[in-house]
């Protein structure tokens, strides 16, 4: 029930965040900088390209670190397809609560961007602190 709870959580995060190119490499939480989503990079392929550079850079300068999340995030995956598998009514009862919650936040980021943005970056600060802070800058 935890891991639900915990898996819930990381993608309602994640639905506030909205775009993963919203936040700068500097805004990130430690990890490496997430990927865009495949719609994003049909709209924005130079973001895309920008996107998968930064990562790069990070995975060469923290390879352990980027190893040790790529196989959390394998895991996680694991685990939420053997929860959808086991609980195929659920799991699309929470993925029509995370559509639906998406389509109300776009819906208020579009009536009002500046809280928007003030909801993205509390999520952000949020995400730093689960992560243990933002990764160290570049020199």
């Amino acid at each position: 029930m935890r891991m639900q709870q915990a898996l819930f959580s990381t993608i309602a995060v994640m639905a506030v965040l909205g775009s993963p190119l919203v936040a700068s490499a500097d805004d990130q939480g430690g990890g490496p900088p997430p990927m865009p989503r495949k719609e994003v990079c049909k709209e924005n392929p130079g973001k895309c390209d920008e996107a998968r550079a930064r990562r790069q850079e990070f995975c060469k300068a923290s390879p352990e670190k980027c190893e040790e999340q790529r196989a959390q995030m394998k895991q996680k995956r694991a685990e939420r397809q053997q929860f959808c598998k086991d609980n195929p009514e659920k799991c699309e009862q929470q993925r029509e609560q995370m559509q639906a919650k998406r389509a109300e936040l776009d819906a208020k980021c579009k009536a009002d961007p500046a809280k928007c943005d003030e909801m993205k970056e509390e999520a952000r600060k949020k995400m730093q602190d689960r992560m243990g802070g933002p990764p160290p800058k570049a020199d």
